[in-house]
C-alpha cells in the first residue's frame, strides 16, 4: 500500500482552508451569543497596558473597547488589523474619545509591555497593548471565541493562528458586536456610533 506523498503547496492551502472555515464557524457562534444576549464580559484581572500598569485600574478599561488579538511579529493579519483600527478611530473624528482600540497579546511571553508600546505607537498612539501572565490572557481570550495556543511559541518568529476580526466590548466587556475583515471601517465606525448613542438614550 502506498502513502501519500506531502505536497507543501496543497498542504499550506489546506491550513488556509481549514483556519479560514473555524474563523467562519466561531464568527457564527458569537453572532448566535451577540443575539441571544449571552455576551457576559470578563474582568481584565491583573492584564497590564504597555505602560505596564493594571489596566482595570484606568478609567478608560470601563467605557467602550474596540478589541484586536495578535502578537507583535505577526506578518500580515496584525499589521492590517491595527491599521483598520486607525481608520476606524479616524473615521469616528472627535467622538472617537469615549471609545479605545485595544491590541491583546496571544504571545505574552515575547510581548511585554515595553515591546508592544513600541509596536502599536507605530500604528496610532490611541492603540493601548494589553498583555499578562500566559493563563490570565488565555482565560480573557477564550470568553470570545479566541484561543491562544496551549504552549507559548519557543521562538518569536513561530507563526500563532488566529483571526482578524475586531471585537466590540461594552462598559462591562460584555460582546456588543463582531466585525469581519470584510467591513468597511466608515461602516463600523457608523455601527459604534450608533450604538453609543442608543446606550446614552438609555442613561
Amino acid at each position: 500500500m502506498s502513502s501519500r506523498r506531502s505536497n507543501p503547496a496543497v498542504d499550506r492551502w489546506l491550513l488556509v482552508a481549514a483556519g479560514v472555515v473555524c474563523a467562519a464557524l466561531i464568527a457564527g457562534y458569537l453572532d448566535v451569543l451577540v443575539s441571544a444576549g449571552s455576551t457576559h464580559g470578563r474582568r481584565f484581572g491583573s492584564l497590564v497596558d504597555h505602560h505596564g500598569r493594571v489596566f482595570a485600574n484606568q478609567p478608560v478599561s470601563r467605557g467602550y473597547k474596540l478589541v484586536a488579538f495578535g502578537y507583535t511579529q505577526c506578518p500580515e493579519i496584525c499589521p492590517t488589523t491595527l491599521a483598520r483600527v486607525r481608520r476606524i478611530l479616524d473615521a469616528l473624528g472627535p467622538t472617537a474619545a469615549p471609545l479605545t482600540g485595544l491590541f491583546i497579546t496571544l504571545d505574552p511571553v515575547h510581548d511585554t509591555p515595553a515591546a508592544l508600546e513600541l509596536y502599536t505607537s507605530a500604528f496610532d498612539p490611541r492603540i493601548v497593548g494589553i498583555t499578562g501572565e500566559a493563563r490570565e490572557v488565555r482565560a480573557f481570550a477564550s470568553t470570545y471565541g479566541v484561543y491562544p495556543p496551549d504552549e507559548q511559541p519557543a521562538g518569536m518568529h513561530e507563526v500563532i493562528n488566529h483571526s482578524a476580526m475586531l471585537y466590540l466590548l461594552g462598559r462591562d466587556n460584555e460582546l456588543l458586536a463582531v466585525y469581519r475583515p470584510v467591513e468597511r471601517p466608515d461602516a463600523i465606525a457608523a455601527d459604534i456610533s450608533g450604538r453609543r448613542q442608543r446606550d446614552s438614550g438609555l442613561e
